[in-house]
């Protein structure tokens, strides 16, 4: 959301924080406390809405001095459907001097239209992990499985 120029900027709205815990909920099984921990720093982040086909949340603050960013994307992601086309949900961490934190939340409509519904949080997901489905609604019929190895462990 552009006004005269300048992004505009806003808390998550309820909705959109339930689908980001529901995100990082399917990743506690692999990141246990530090998704727990992410869930606390939903709070942190503020909505920059990139374009009408990309919902963007980023970190407030950035005050980490660094050669060179450290940022992964987390290891399992979503895919809703809006108008019979995949989208696309995930979140990003950074390392931090005292970890890994919640850097940011993106749910992308992949035909780069206008995202018509957010998505709701829940069985209507499809889970994906390494490119494949483990979970969740199957929606391979609009978006194929493929073979990618997964993002890095943290530790």
């Amino acid at each position: 959301m552009m006004k005269m120029g300048i992004a505009v900027q806003r808390q998550l709205t309820l909705h959109e924080r339930r689908l980001l815990e529901f995100l990082l909920s399917i990743n506690e099984p692999l990141y246990g406390a530090l998704a727990t921990e992410w869930k606390t720093q939903t709070s942190t982040l503020v909505v920059c809405d990139v374009d009408p086909s990309c919902f963007f949340a980023k970190r407030v603050a950035h005050v980490f001095e660094a050669d060179e960013f450290d940022i992964i994307t987390l290891r399992r992601e979503l895919i809703g459907i809006d108008e019979g086309v995949p989208v696309l949900i995930y979140a990003l961490v950074e390392k931090s001097p005292g970890g890994y934190v919640l850097d940011s939340f993106s749910v992308d409509r992949l035909d780069g239209k206008a995202l018509r519904s957010f998505p709701d949080a829940g069985e209507n997901l499809m889970v994906m992990e390494g490119g494949r489905r483990i979970d969740g609604a199957d929606w391979r019929n609009v978006y194929s499985e493929s073979e990618y190895s997964p993002p890095r462990k943290l530790v």
